[in-house]
């Protein structure tokens, strides 16, 4: 092949790569749980798009060290401010046991200033990870 044929077969590969990634990242932005996502996960993922879920998740920090892919809380572990799907908690062991935990102590009666502590207490080795999550009101720090 002569050099500028090549050239040019480069240039369109780059181009249809390029619309292929946005057609694909368009399409993972979506607020619905995928079909691969079963089990005590998809009731995970279900909870926390509640807004009972989704309130306390919000209070919640996580220890994972999502912080340094912009989480802000639990919450965002499973739906991103858009309410759109976000596969991390799907991957990470610790987001879904805070979830769990934090889902499983609201189900027992306790207040969000009770689960919050024994987050925190629980995770404290794992403290400069955390999410900058502000302590729920009412709450002592």
């Amino acid at each position: 092949m002569e050099k500028g044929k090549i050239t040019g077969l480069i240039v369109v590969l780059i181009f249809i790569g390029i619309i292929a990634y946005f057609f694909i990242s368009s399409r993972s932005a979506t607020q619905e749980i995928p079909p691969y996502v079963t089990g005590e996960m998809r009731m995970m993922y279900e909870w926390a798009k509640t807004p009972e879920g989704k309130g306390l998740l919000e209070q919640i920090p996580c220890y994972c060290g999502c912080k340094y892919a912009g989480h802000k809380h639990t919450a965002h572990c499973f739906w991103n401010d858009k309410g759109n799907f976000d596969k991390h908690g799907i991957t990470c062991s610790v987001c879904f046991d805070i979830a769990k935990k934090t889902k499983e102590m609201h189900e027992q009666g306790k207040d969000v200033c009770e689960i919050r502590k024994t987050i925190d207490k629980f995770y404290e080795p794992n403290k400069q990870l955390g999410t900058e999550t502000p302590m729920p009101a009412g709450c002592e720090s």
